[in-house]
């Protein structure tokens, strides 16, 4: 004879796995409401900052996204999969958003140091201003991220992912202006 659950222990399984997944997502959602960047000053400028120590972060994304990937992958997510991908959603866009942002520190940082040469600025014109309006905005982003350096609230900003992939795209133009500019001169003096 084939014994079948009765109907109170399957609900009672049911409500143990949900409670299960439940607890899974407050701890991704706890972890992330005190998850920080670490901002550091820039060549020991008071108010020029960039990211630093990022690896952390990273971590705690991967781990974070393997959970909610379990969560949404278990056949008793239905209660809680609205907030589970409203997470899954923001894990995303804090993934996007900082590729962006680390590739714009990165290319940042090399061409600060170039276009604050006040000789490149005028040989370079178009070049220097290119740079000067993506180098105004990265110090204000940096100087909110310092005021409120929270992971979350930082990364998922309203278009900031748009925005370092534009200043991206920028910076990008500039460094091969740069790259042209000093084939040139190499040229000029073999």
């Amino acid at each position: 004879a084939v014994r079948h659950a009765s109907s109170g222990a399957i609900i009672t399984t049911q409500a143990e796995n949900e409670e299960i997944l439940y607890k899974m997502l407050k701890k991704i959602q706890h972890t992330w409401e005190s998850e920080e960047f670490e901002v550091s000053n820039y060549k020991d400028r008071r108010d020029v900052f960039i990211l630093t120590e990022v690896d952390e972060v990273i971590m705690q994304l991967d781990d974070s996204m393997v959970s909610i990937n379990t969560i949404l992958g278990s056949q008793y997510v239905g209660a809680i999969r609205e907030a589970v991908e409203d997470w899954r959603n923001k894990l995303l866009l804090l993934q996007e958003t900082l590729e962006e942002w680390l590739q714009c520190q990165k290319s940042w940082m090399h061409l600060e140091t170039i276009f604050s040469a006040p000789d490149i600025q005028k040989q370079m014109p178009n070049e220097a201003k290119a740079f000067k309006g993506v180098d105004s905005q990265w110090r204000e982003i940096m100087k909110k991220t310092s005021g409120d350096p929270n992971c979350i609230r930082a990364a998922t900003a309203v278009g900031l992912r748009d925005n370092f992939t534009k200043h991206n795209a920028v910076l990008d133009k500039v460094q091969k202006g740069l790259d042209e500019y000093l084939e040139v001169k190499r040229q000029a003096f073999p």
